[in-house]
């Protein structure tokens, strides 16, 4: 429960753009000097880029430049040991989203500790932060209340629904936060990270895709904009209404199934894995709904995002868990194609199709995927 809350808690940091030809990292911890050692981190379009510098009296200064705003992380080595087991090594940090303009960094005797002055981006980085920490608030409130709890109380399924129906009314809370910032501050690179932040498993693609297009032409040609652009893009094609994209994948004795055989039939394609202990939580449930449809017309087809190396353990999983249903997978974990193909960041996850082929629902698990097939079906008999 505890992790289900926390998932939803995303670290905000914020930038704008600025006209600067390249940026200028001016540095003071104390009078730190050898072997004190400061390093920038720099994620560069995809690829990480480190830099060092020596303190000098507390001084050290870092220059560059980047084409848009980046992520960075500002870390300060204290002594100069080898990285070795059994030896605690004192390093300091802060994340930084790093524009070309001109940062003053000045602490006492650590980076962690140390005031950010001198920086728009970091400015409007903390007024988003302001904004969205009392929301943050009300989650770990909750985290703390399930903590507080006695074990009987915490294995007492009407509190953990309660408690998930207070923490999902919470996130949206959130999600409609940044999503108001992102309407309300089109030019700011904010806008940008508070977006992307949204794209969570199961986003509506459709109406995020009417956030973004609204997003100024110069955060939509940055690196990070070309990545929403391309994930809304990508996502869309999973969207309640589309056609289901086909695949075809080896079933546990190495014959090819494709999703299109199963035409003509409500399918719910099950994306899981042997080690995922949500997706096991979740198996009895979809038994029961499986047991109770399949001879009106209801399938369920399991796509597997276990290794190779671990086929016995999908195999195991599938005969524990008495799942009867048809189970596939190219046994290359996350890199399974079908799962590149919908999109699938994290598990269990499932679409549900109905006999044309289009996707009619996602995400349906516990009471959600027992109605939604339920209403079908007696839809249908009347």
């Amino acid at each position: 429960m505890k992790k289900i809350i926390l998932a939803a808690a995303l670290t905000m940091y914020t930038i704008v753009a600025s006209a600067q030809t390249g940026y200028i990292i001016k540095g003071q911890i104390g009078k730190l000097g050898k072997p004190a050692k400061a390093f920038l981190l720099i994620k560069l379009e995809g690829k990480e880029k480190l830099d060092s510098a020596v303190l000098v009296n507390g001084a050290f200064t870092f220059k560059g430049s980047v084409p848009s705003p980046m992520e960075a992380v500002l870390r300060l080595k204290h002594d100069n040991a080898i990285d070795t087991p059994g030896r605690r090594i004192k390093v300091d940090g802060i994340p930084l989203i790093l524009g070309n303009e001109t940062i003053t960094v000045t602490g006492k005797d650590s980076i962690k500790t140390a005031v950010v002055t001198g920086s728009a981006l970091t400015d409007e980085s903390k007024k988003v932060d302001d904004m969205l920490r009392p929301l943050y608030t009300k989650l770990q409130a909750l985290n703390k209340e399930y903590a507080d709890q006695p074990e009987a109380k915490k294995q007492d399924q009407t509190y953990i629904l309660n408690l998930e129906m207070r923490a999902r009314a919470v996130e949206k809370e959130i999600l409609e936060a940044k999503i108001n910032y992102a309407k309300q501050n089109p030019s700011k690179f904010m806008s940008l990270m508070a977006l992307n932040s949204t794209l969570s498993p199961g986003f509506d693609a459709v109406e995020m895709e009417k956030v973004f297009v609204n997003i100024s032409p110069e955060l939509k040609n940055s690196y990070l904009g070309k990545q929403v652009a391309e994930r809304i893009a990508t996502f869309k094609k999973t969207q309640e209404g589309v056609e289901a994209q086909d695949f075809a994948q080896p079933d546990v004795d190495g014959k090819m199934v494709k999703l299109s055989d199963y035409r003509g039939k409500y399918v719910l394609v099950d994306f899981w894995a042997s080690w995922c202990a949500p997706c096991r939580r979740e198996n009895p449930n979809l038994v029961k709904v499986y047991e109770q449809y399949k001879s009106k017309g209801f399938e369920v087809l399991g796509v597997t995002l276990d290794k190779a190396a671990d086929k016995a353990k999908w195999i195991k999983a599938i005969t524990d868990d008495k799942l009867t249903w048809k189970q596939v997978g190219d046994l290359k974990g996350w890199e399974n194609e079908a799962a590149a193909k919908y999109e699938v960041k994290a598990i269990p996850m499932n679409f549900l199709i109905d006999p044309s082929g289009k996707i009619i629902a996602k995400y349906l698990r516990g009471e959600a995927l027992e109605a939604k097939i339920k209403d079908i079906f007696d839809k249908k008999s009347k």
